[in-house]
């Protein structure tokens, strides 16, 4: 059964110049057809006839002028530019239309109901790419790469998706799984041929590939994307400390907008406040939290237990502290709990007379990197902006290339680590060939799951539901 032809808007909603609609499956050039004329003349066209002179033959990627028309009315509806990608060279690998119109909602909208009373149907978000994908015009990580592409929110991003979109990560996989064939060739061999395959198989060398050679590489990829998966996602930094240092103020400084209230209360944010700036070309997200600290009410535990919440998932945490008070053993314990994360200390409200001043920094922080400010007088919040993008980029700087693996990826990778560290246990500790064959098939299927050649419905329609419509 042939699949049904779909179209779609595809630049965004408003006005502008040039929007385009798409259209791709077997009836997308007898529709076109059907509706573009070449010469309007006088914009008065009648009801024609399937001999009339006026339908085009399309030759395949030109552009060809005409107009697209009502052809039960005769009515115009826009003077257009015309496109033909024949099967299989088109993006989606089936015949592909693009009609470029005025910008105009109503311009738009109106040929696409043309388009859908000829025969179309709406495109569903990310149908045109999932049918790039299902029809072998790419793989999993190239139509992810597509929406990171479009999402991208720094430089470095887009890089990083033209790096996947090119095959980095696929060719990166493929390799993988071919090292990992290998290792089954040679253990199944051992299995279904015992009589003609030596006892010995080599345990040593295979030993040693697992682990000198595929583990090794596994471990770099899911390492990167713990280091530079911000510069697709953004920057997670979070604000904590006890009540009433100026975790909120602050919060208003990075962000430049009173986003957060602000009082002489301690207690004043109960709940979590979440921002964004960007810096160096950054994206920061940037989260100010509830005061940490003992509180008899129950609403404020509960956002006080939001912010250990928060702060376990950070890439980097503004442990922010009062310069007028002295540091008190439950910041120490504090401080501790956060020990193993990016820490920076931002010892804030630098403002007050020096006599004023009783932060004096324990010996134990001597290391961790550190920021004098005043967020009533916006002092040090540019120099704070830039410290936090240096330790970013200072991880991130580890990256040879820009393949970096994304959260779907890495958790697959995961599980290919932790099937490949039960195998190689196994090889070294004499267990049962057929366990080790189960492990590395596993890990192979794992592997699979992420170029898209053996993946579940649900995880597939969960990752096109993220495309918008017309891509």
């Amino acid at each position: 059964m042939k699949s049904p032809t779909i179209a779609a808007i595809s630049t965004p909603p408003g006005s502008g110049g040039i929007g385009i609609i798409k259209m791709s499956g077997p009836q997308a050039i007898d529709i076109a057809h059907s509706v573009f004329v070449r010469i309007a003349h006088c914009l008065k066209i009648p009801v024609r006839s399937e001999d009339d002179e006026d339908i085009v033959e399309f030759e395949s990627r030109r552009l060809v002028y005409g107009h697209i028309v009502d052809p039960e009315t005769g009515h115009v509806l826009d003077e257009v530019l015309l496109a033909v990608m024949r099967a299989p060279h088109s993006y989606t690998a089936e015949d592909v239309v693009e009609i470029q119109a005025h910008a105009g909602p109503l311009i738009l909208k109106s040929i696409l109901s043309l388009l859908l009373k000829k025969g179309a149907i709406l495109a569903e978000p990310g149908e045109f790419t999932k049918r790039a994908f299902l029809n072998g015009r790419m793989d999993l990580t190239r139509a992810e790469a597509v929406i990171d592409m479009i999402n991208a929110r720094s430089l470095q991003a887009v890089d990083m998706a033209m790096a996947q979109l090119s095959g980095g990560i696929a060719g990166i996989i493929e390799s993988l799984k071919h090292d990992i064939l290998n290792l089954l060739s040679a253990i199944e061999a051992a299995i279904e041929f015992p009589d003609d395959v030596s006892e010995d198989i080599g345990l040593d060398a295979l030993i040693v590939s697992v682990e000198e050679k595929i583990l090794p590489r596994i471990t770099e990829l899911i390492a990167k994307h713990d280091d530079a998966n911000f510069l697709r996602e953004g920057l997670k930094a979070v604000i904590i400390g006890g009540p009433n240092v100026g975790k909120s103020s602050l919060l208003n400084r990075l962000v430049s907008r009173e986003r957060a209230i602000v009082t002489e209360f301690p207690g004043t944010t109960r709940d979590f406040i979440e921002d964004s700036f960007t810096t160096r070309g950054v994206p920061i997200i940037v989260t100010d939290t509830a005061g940490i600290h003992d509180a008899p009410d129950p609403v404020e535990r509960i956002g006080i237990e939001k912010s250990r919440e928060l702060m376990a998932g950070a890439d980097i945490i503004l442990y922010t502290m009062d310069a007028g008070k002295p540091v008190l053993s439950g910041d120490l314990n504090l401080f501790q709990q956060i020990d193993g994360k990016k820490v920076i200390l931002v010892i804030n409200k630098m403002d007050l007379p020096e006599d004023k001043i009783l932060f004096l920094l324990p010996q134990q922080w001597r290391d961790a990197p550190r920021m004098e400010t005043s967020a009533l007088y916006n002092q040090g919040i540019d120099a704070l902006k830039e410290l936090i993008a240096s330790m970013a980029f200072d991880a991130a700087g580890k990256m040879d290339h820009a393949i970096v693996p994304n959260i779907r990826h890495k958790t697959a990778l995961e599980k290919v680590r932790n099937g490949l560290a039960t195998a190689l246990s196994g090889l070294k500790n004499g267990a049962s060939l057929d366990l080790i064959s189960i492990d590395l098939h596993s890990s192979l299927n794992k592997l699979s799951e992420i170029t898209g050649e053996n993946i579940d419905t649900d995880v597939l329609d969960h990752i096109f539901s993220r495309f918008c419509i017309g891509k």
